[in-house]
Parts: C-alpha cells; structure tokens; sequence
C-alpha cells in the first residue's frame, strides 16, 4: 500500500525554496527563483526563530523597525538564513497579522530603495498565499 503524504500550502513554498536555495548564487537566479528567494528572506526576517528582534517588534506596536538589531537580522535572513525557512517560520508569518503599514516602515528602514518594488511584490504574493482559504493539490516539477 502506498504511503500517502498530506502536503500544505506551507509544505509547497518550503519546498520551492529549499529548490532555489541549493541551485546557485542568487546573480544567477531566474527572475521566478529570485521571486521565491526574496520570499524565503521575508519569512527569515519576519519569523521569530530567525529574527526575534525583528518578530517581536512587528507583533508588539508601539517599538520603532529602526534600529541596528532590526537591520542585522534582515542582513542575515538576506545572506543566508533565508535558506533555512521551514513550514513553521512559514505558518508562523502566515499568522502574525503584520499591517501593510509596518511592513512598509520595515522596509523603507532597512532594504536599499533599489529592491522595494521586487520586495513589495513578494510581500503581496505572500499574502495572497497566506489568504487562501484551502490547500490546492498541484504537482510542480
């Protein structure tokens, strides 16, 4: 008898970026990788088991996103821990309800203006994903 594997939507986007992560350097990157890359940073720098500073202070209102421990773990999340990212870190963001506001503020502090339209972008997928009611059955190759 097969063995049968109940898989989220969480499951599908660790998935994707566990793929992209073990490809090449992020130059190299398709723009579609690069998309799923800046995605898994968000996630990094979001989720409290890669940046506590930075989850506590976006799930607590009130403290300011510009500070230098709030831009050392983006530095991070952004060189390597995005690599990392787990269904949980994924679920964790996916619940945390950070306002478009906050999201906003976190970004004009801490990610050069260059990127701000590509990580907007990503920040909008995510959410479109974390809003979807049900779990759609694809198989991606």
């Amino acid at each position: 008898m097969p063995i049968k594997y109940n898989l989220t939507k969480y499951d599908m986007l660790s998935t994707r970026i566990k793929k992209v992560s073990t490809k090449r350097p992020p130059i190299q990157m398709s723009n579609e990788e690069r998309s799923v890359m800046i995605k898994a940073v968000l996630i990094a720098a979001f989720s409290s088991g890669h940046s506590w500073q930075t989850y506590r202070t976006l799930t607590s209102n009130g403290s300011t996103l510009n500070n230098p421990e709030i831009k050392k773990e983006y530095t991070e999340a952004l060189t390597s821990k995005w690599r990392y990212i787990t269904p949980f870190d994924i679920v964790e963001v996916s619940t945390a309800n950070i306002q478009d506001r906050t999201f906003s503020e976190w970004l004009l502090f801490n990610v050069n203006r260059d990127y701000h339209e590509e990580y907007k972008k990503a920040w909008e997928e995510l959410k479109s994903e974390f809003s979807k009611d049900c779990d759609v059955v694809e198989r991606r190759e």
